[in-house]
């Protein structure tokens, strides 16, 4: 194929679909979506559908000689699940997706994680229990490559529900993100490898763009993204047991994250 290839490869509620909607308004790149997210009912393949097929047929096929660069987002815990979350579809068809793609000559990888694991937390949580899982920008959504249903496109909506949290499971959580990175970076330690946060792709737009523009070898160009944050709420507004927690993690290494 005549274009480099990528993969995004994060967590959820970590700012990927800000990232790959923001890719794919440069008119040299493709970014599909979570390809082997077994959780999703909407896939337009079966579960047994092989890795190498996914990734020939979905992904790395045929473009134009325009497009460049072609990549997808892979969450860190694909193909299996969560033990913070449990209930998540496995797949073991897919698992061997993460050698797969080591095996890929010159594959350019972008580890992205939030860093403010307590809002990626609740950001998970609250769409679990209402649905919400994005804020599509009317204009922009048809735009973007989608594997599934083009979702029902809407303005941006801030979600007002409060929530209780766990904190055992929210300890239990932070452990499990932490590790999934270690793996990303222990995984891909060989490859082309660029690391960027959440908080940094929100806060300085334009300058990290053009840094992983620069990286996946496209002339850089302004973007936009086709989704609105949810959530943008004091931690206080939002969970009802906060004081609490707050007391619970102070003095470990999660306790910043609580200083809203």
């Amino acid at each position: 194929m005549n274009y480099n290839k990528f993969v995004i490869v994060s967590h959820l509620r970590s700012g990927t679909h800000l990232l790959r909607t923001s890719l794919e308004s440069h008119p040299s790149i493709v970014c599909q979506t979570e390809v082997f997210n077994s959780d999703s009912d909407q896939l337009p393949y079966p579960l047994s559908t092989t890795t190498a097929e996914v990734l020939n047929e979905w992904v790395y096929r045929d473009f134009p000689s325009e497009i460049t660069s072609v990549g997808f987002i892979l969450q860190a815990y694909h193909p299996w699940g969560l033990q913070a979350f449990p209930g998540i579809r496995e797949n073991p068809h897919w698992a061997d997706i993460w050698p797969t793609l080591k095996r890929i000559p010159h594959l350019k990888v972008i580890h992205l994680r939030r860093e403010n694991v307590l809002r990626r937390h609740l950001s998970h949580v609250l769409a679990r229990e209402t649905g919400h899982w994005h804020a599509w920008d009317r204009k922009r959504v048809a735009l973007v490559s989608h594997l599934e249903t083009i979702p029902q496109t809407n303005d941006k909506q801030l979600v007002r529900s409060t929530v209780t949290l766990d904190a055992a499971r929210l300890r239990h959580d932070f452990e499990e993100v932490e590790q999934l990175h270690d793996r990303v970076e222990d995984e891909f330690s060989m490859h082309e490898y660029h690391s960027v946060s959440y908080e940094s792709l929100v806060k300085n737009f334009t300058e990290v763009c053009e840094e992983i523009q620069v990286f996946l070898g496209v002339a850089p160009t302004a973007l936009s993204a086709a989704v609105f944050k949810l959530e943008d709420r004091p931690l206080v507004e939002c969970i009802e047991n906060y004081a609490e927690l707050r007391q619970e993690f102070e003095g470990t290494r999660w306790a910043p994250h609580f200083n809203d």
